[in-house]
């Protein structure tokens, strides 16, 4: 970061200065909330190891890893119970260790929030979007609890950070950080592993337009390209090794595709979708069922081995997809608003979509306003689309958003940086004479 003092809201501090202050207020927030708040709420649940992440971490910190977890891990990603029994090997079996890491997880994501409002837009749009982050609700729920998304936040945003520097400056340093993180996104959760794929190509798009209106444009880096993807595959190539080992079948991370799809039939019913009945219960309790049942139809028991009962949802998923176009897209469409707001009750679900509404009407203002300043927000842009439209055919749920978020804020950040120089155009306009 540069140290060049500028005013923002009236305080002369560097750049750097800001970033430090955000990382130790954001670290501050997320602390009460882990330790003081959320006991006291009722909203969401106290229960702080709802998927057994903690029991994952405690196998791998006593040596044991994956055992008694699934071959596969029942569709779980690897690289969060790996961070989870590292702070368990270090701190002992300790989730308020956990609870602190999550708490830093938290601050970093705000800072790099902050870092790329600032670089691409401006230092109060990156400001603003670090604020936005701190007290957005949804990145807050996740710090409790030893849910995966708080880091999978911090990668997703991480990666975004990187894919933007790529673009400014296309090395082989920098696209080989790029395809790490990527990989590590993908090793959290599976859903990124495309997004590096999907902004090459918008910059390809951009760079085609660009030449068309007459502009210098530099030779494409093809090296850098491939590094992005060759370092990619190899973060996540031991783990792929591990399936084979384990399953004697090619599974590059996970399974799981073909369950969240079917799910995706049962969460996106009318009663679900307008929250009549919760759909973390009643919805869940439907899918289980109807995967039992499948397994049963198949001679066999659901889970008793991971790539199985993934072959078996495989087919059902083929089958309906085939059998079953209009329910296929009408899912779809349903999920790309639930990806907004279905989450497990209406109080929580109607928070989520008043700050995505909001963010969303700042976001189009931003858009707007860099399409007259030539500022290629697509990078911003694209990120957050790009997750909502790949979870749109398969489960979109209001948690599964929580990642674009940070990139949504600054976004938002740079609209409301607009509506501030609009007031004060109009305070000077008033004033004078």
């Amino acid at each position: 970061m540069s140290d060049a003092t500028t005013r923002v809201f009236g305080i002369s501090w560097s750049p750097r200065r800001w970033g430090f202050t955000i990382y130790i207020v954001a670290a501050a927030t997320a602390a009460i909330v882990v330790f003081v708040l959320f006991g006291k709420q009722s909203l969401i649940g106290l229960n702080r190891d709802p998927y057994g992440f903690g029991l994952m971490g405690k196998s791998i910190a006593e040596g044991n890893s994956f055992q008694g977890f699934g071959s596969l891990l029942h569709r779980r990603s690897p690289l969060y119970p790996i961070v989870v029994g590292g702070v368990y090997w270090v701190f002992g079996p300790n989730l308020r260790a956990m609870l602190v890491v999550h708490c830093l997880m938290f601050a970093g994501t705000a800072v790099l929030a902050y870092d790329l409002g600032r670089r691409l837009l401006n230092l109060r749009t990156g400001v603003i979007a670090a604020a936005l982050c701190i007290l957005h609700p949804l990145l807050l729920r996740y710090t409790p609890h030893l849910h995966l998304e708080t880091q999978l936040i911090l990668l997703y945003t991480l990666l975004v950070w990187l894919l933007v520097r790529f673009r400014q400056q296309p090395t082989m340093l920098n696209a080989a950080w790029v395809g790490i993180v990527a990989g590590l996104n993908s090793l959290t959760k599976a859903v990124a592993v495309l997004l590096p794929l999907m902004f090459l190509i918008g910059w390809l798009v951009e760079r085609r337009n660009r030449a068309k209106r007459g502009e210098a444009v530099a030779a494409v880096p093809w090296l850098p390209f491939a590094t992005v993807f060759v370092a990619m595959g190899l973060t996540i190539m031991p783990w792929t090794i591990r399936n084979y080992q384990v399953t004697g079948h090619f599974v590059p991370i996970t399974s799981g595709t073909s369950d969240a799809f079917l799910r995706g039939f049962i969460f996106s019913e009318t009663k679900y979708i307008t929250l009549r009945e919760p759909p973390y219960t009643g919805a869940e309790n439907a899918s289980n069922a109807y995967f039992n049942g499948l397994a049963a139809d198949a001679g066999t028991v659901w889970e008793r081995d991971d790539y199985e009962s993934d072959q078996i949802l495989n087919d059902e998923a083929k089958r309906r997809f085939k059998a079953e176009p209009l329910a296929v897209a009408r899912k779809t469409v349903i999920g790309v608003f639930t990806f907004w707001y279905q989450l497990t009750s209406l109080p929580s679900s109607a928070l989520a979509l008043a700050t995505a509404a909001g963010a969303w009407a700042l976001a189009l203002l931003a858009w707007r306003r860099a399409k007259r300043l030539q500022v290629a927000t697509w990078q911003l842009f694209l990120p957050v689309l790009y997750l909502n439209a790949v979870l749109a055919p398969l489960l979109a749920l209001g948690r599964y958003s929580a990642p674009v978020l940070p990139t949504l804020m600054i976004l938002a950040a740079f609209g409301i940086d607009g509506l501030l120089d609009r007031f004060a155009q109009a305070r000077v306009a008033s004033s004078t004479p």
